[in-house]
């Protein structure tokens, strides 16, 4: 249960992201796609019973998410202070699923 909550706050750091920075309507592609990745990622780790290969890929996915944006790349909408805020948001909303994959423990996987 606690990692459900822990998907669903990251998964809504990123919507707030895409519609705080981007002009995008609510059912998009660049939020149903990372939502169904968010999910899938969920339904996986829960059905292997929090593996080894589940996490890793979890936490590559909270990785890509907290990389980003580089000023180096040429993303559209232009990287703003707002941008970033909105980054800033959608990064911090990461940190309890970070989190939770990170510790030692070996509940989770069944929690």
């Amino acid at each position: 249960m606690v990692l459900l909550v822990a998907v669903t706050i990251a998964s809504l750091g990123l919507v707030a992201h895409n519609l705080l920075s981007l002009p995008l309507p609510l059912l998009s592609p660049d939020i149903i796609g990372p939502l169904v990745v968010y999910a899938g990622l969920l339904v996986w780790y829960r059905l292997s019973h929090g593996s080894s290969a589940a996490r890793v890929t979890f936490l590559l996915w909270i990785a890509v998410s907290l990389a980003l944006p580089l000023a180096i790349l040429p993303f559209v909408p232009d990287q703003t202070l707002g941008h970033y805020l909105a980054h800033a948001i959608y990064a911090l909303t990461q940190v309890p699923l970070l989190w939770l994959l990170i510790r030692p423990t070996r509940t989770l996987a069944v929690a």
